[in-house]
């Protein structure tokens, strides 16, 4: 009986369809109006599933690939550990994470990254990273 549990579990873990959900949910919202020629900030903030925890032990990471007409101040970001309302290793309030840059000229823009953190499912103790391919919005003026 306990090899039927351990090969239904196995399949579960590895069959088809077997991806993780997608734990942390990002939403992208400038600081104010952006504006070509003018260094302009996009604050990135997130909701997590319910059911998991976003470790603040290990770095929240956002590495964004340039594109053409915006310049990046910095394309590797790391959001702060730092959660006064923690008691533990995990966020009470997750982070946010700033994005300074400009705009050559005015328009739409999507701006790739790649956002990596480590999550734990409380109920049952799994425990892991995802990285999440996203594209933030950009409406220049």
């Amino acid at each position: 009986m306990k090899l039927l549990g351990m090969m239904f579990l196995i399949s579960q873990l590895t069959g088809p369809g077997s991806a993780l959900p997608q734990i942390l949910h990002p939403d992208f919202k400038p600081t104010a109006p952006l504006k070509a020629g003018k260094r302009g900030e996009v604050t990135v903030s997130f909701t997590a599933l319910k059911g998991y925890a976003i470790d603040r032990t290990l770095p929240l990471t956002l590495k964004l690939t340039t594109v053409p007409g915006l310049e990046l101040v910095k394309s590797d970001l790391v959001a702060s550990g730092s959660d006064p309302k923690a008691k533990d290793q995990y966020f009470v309030d997750l982070p946010t994470i700033k994005v300074p840059l400009t705009a050559a000229k005015a328009g739409k823009y999507e701006l790739p990254g790649k956002l990596k953190y480590f999550f734990c499912n409380k109920a049952d103790g799994f425990c892991s990273f995802q990285v999440l391919d996203l594209k933030i919005p950009l409406n220049v003026e």
